[in-house]
């Protein structure tokens, strides 16, 4: 029976071949003149009461801007100002807080939204800056208070 050693040699590297597939990612390349932008993209998970702020588990900007939260009516839209917000510089952010200065209390909801830093001062102004979804308040980013 004939044994190659390149046979063995190939099943020995081959883990390290699949080991460098699953690496952690690399920064991403910059992006090319006209080329698409990744959607933006939030996360955030019921919160506990007592806290002053919320916790956001994911954040994804596109361009610098910020992670804002809103209150809601009795029906649970989303309504009125914004209660706080972070400034985020472009890229994902992950446990992501929020300071509201007021203690959340059981029962409430309240709504994640993001925004484009159009004037670039790190200073959510709903005159000046972009939401990033039409009417600055999706659906998908409402979360409770127990």
């Amino acid at each position: 029976m004939y044994r190659s050693g390149l046979g063995a040699a190939a099943l020995l590297c081959a883990p390290l071949f699949v080991m460098n597939a699953f690496a952690a990612p690399q920064a991403p390349k910059a992006q090319a003149a006209g080329e698409a932008l990744t959607d933006p993209s939030v996360i955030v998970f019921d919160q506990r009461s007592g806290s002053k702020a919320v916790s956001f588990s994911y954040v994804y900007l596109p361009t610098d801007g910020y992670v804002a939260v809103y209150g809601s009516d009795a029906e649970g839209k989303a309504k009125g100002d914004v209660l706080g917000y972070a400034p985020l510089p472009a890229g994902d952010h992950r446990n992501v807080s929020v300071d509201l200065g007021k203690e959340l209390t059981s029962g409430m909801i309240l709504w994640g939204s993001l925004y484009q830093d159009v004037d670039g001062d790190k200073k959510l102004d709903k005159g000046k800056d972009t939401a990033f979804w039409p009417d600055g308040k999706p659906l998908e980013n409402r979360f409770s208070v127990l």
